[in-house]
């Protein structure tokens, strides 16, 4: 099986992510995964894990966790959800000489292993055949069994009770900002969401938690008898300095306090995620935590496309805030870094999403809004996108094209305004493709006009 055969096998399972089905969603049970893993020879039993759940910042956690365990020179896998470009950036292994997405064929390789466990077995799975994200898990379980990674940092992909992750035993579980998101499949109401992402639990282990609305502490309070690691109470971060590059921040732990760090990450709300991966790794040691690692690591950590300065002269800002929560960060983010600043808002949203709910978040700050529509198949039409927001807002307009939109905004959007691209992480995805691919022909017309140049500059 090669690379591209792999991917059209992988296209032919259900695939929650593009066509949201909440009844079908529900019915999901860890009887299967836990199944596809007996026949698989139980890998997620052949390495510690991380476990992150949450609405908003798990996937930031993740890439902090990640950063810190690699600077403190642990082989270390990482698994997260959905990806921005390649299916293979959610598996990541990674030590202190670096990391790495698994290879193409390695990849090819590990799903020839599962279709044949797939085929195998065709008629006896419980509910139907395994889908995209339950095999997706299950190679990330295997490659990070075969890596023999010492530690994973698996991202929940929805709630947590029934996620295909879920099968894994952690030695932490970690709960980021639990908010109002997926709510046809999870619950109408913050605590019954809470319930279900709350299912990553497990009893005498260490739980760490970011701060979170009342009702949702005196509920993950209540199931962990008392012994959740709270942010605010056991720990907490300050922000020092907050600039486009990023932050200076100093984080408070549960064994001392680490000074003066460096995040490359844009926004306050990075400091608390940060906060919660530091003292998620002070739970994994009696001894506590050296400095150094939690320094290099935070210093080194990528996560792109969440509140992502992509250039300046016109500033370009990506962000995937796709529910009222992220959108409240990302606008309290542009209102301190750009204040003052005319906004010109590129949305697309897929349609299963708050659309109201986000753009009366961040309608009010942007001079115009332009609505599109990205390739996946849960997008939203750009037409209807605009129809929600031009009764309340003067200036909006459609391009149904992601790119043409990028670039006719980049060309004519003044050099001191913003561009905010945001609603979606497949719109994010798309637009960073667009914006490299432009920056790559640039520098390449610089180049080749670059003898001309200087023979204009130097005449014999």
């Amino acid at each position: 099986m090669t690379y591209e055969d792999a991917l059209t096998y992988l296209d032919s399972l259900t695939n929650f992510e593009r066509r949201h089905d909440p009844q079908a969603m529900q019915a999901v049970r860890l009887e299967r995964m836990h199944l596809l893993c007996e026949r698989l020879g139980r890998p997620q039993r052949l390495f510690r894990a991380i476990l992150v759940a949450g609405t908003n910042g798990k996937g930031s956690i993740c890439a902090m966790l990640y950063a810190i365990l690699r600077a403190a020179n642990l082989r270390v896998g990482l698994y997260t959800s959905p990806h921005l470009h390649e299916v293979r950036e959610r598996i990541q292994v990674g030590g202190a000489s670096g990391s790495d997405w698994i290879g193409p064929q390695p990849f090819a390789d590990i799903i020839e292993r599962l279709r044949a466990v797939l085929q195998e077995h065709e008629g006896s799975w419980p509910g139907g055949p395994p889908t995209y994200f339950e095999v997706l898990t299950a190679a990330a379980f295997l490659h990070f069994a075969r890596s023999h990674v010492q530690l994973a940092v698996l991202e929940v992909g929805l709630g947590g009770r029934l996620d295909a992750t879920n099968i894994v035993d952690p030695v932490v579980s970690v709960l980021g900002p639990v908010g109002l998101d997926h709510t046809d499949v999870l619950g109408e109401d913050l605590v019954t969401i809470a319930g279900e992402k709350a299912g990553v639990i497990r009893p005498d282990r260490p739980v760490v938690s970011a701060a979170q609305d009342p009702s949702v502490s005196t509920l993950i309070r209540q199931l962990t008898d008392g012994r959740v690691l709270e942010y605010g109470e056991q720990f907490s971060a300050e922000v020092l300095a907050h600039e486009t590059q990023g932050l200076r921040l100093s984080i408070r732990g549960l064994r001392g306090t680490y000074p003066d760090l460096r995040l490359p990450l844009v926004g306050r709300h990075q400091a608390q995620n940060a906060a919660v991966a530091v003292a998620a790794v002070e739970a994994l040691s009696a001894v506590g935590v050296p400095h150094e690692p939690v320094r290099r690591g935070l210093a080194c950590v990528q996560w792109p496309g969440r509140i992502e300065v992509m250039q300046a002269q016109p500033w370009i800002v990506l962000d995937g805030a796709h529910n009222p929560q992220a959108a409240h960060a990302l606008r309290a983010t542009l209102e301190e870094l750009w204040p003052g600043r005319r906004l010109h808002l590129l949305i697309g949203m897929s349609h299963d999403k708050p659309i109201q709910a986000v753009g009366g978040v961040l309608a009010p700050l942007a001079a115009s809004i332009t609505c599109t529509k990205s390739r996946h198949q849960r997008s939203c039409d750009a037409q209807r996108l605009a129809q929600e927001f031009a009764p309340t807002h003067p200036a909006v307009s459609v391009i149904p094209d992601v790119i043409d939109a990028v670039m006719y905004l980049a060309n004519t959007i003044p050099p001191d305004e913003v561009i905010v691209v945001t609603g979606s992480l497949f719109l994010v995805g798309e637009t960073r493709v667009a914006l490299r691919q432009a920056h790559t022909q640039a520098q390449a017309a610089r180049d080749a006009r670059a003898p001309e140049l200087q023979e204009a500059a130097c005449p014999s």
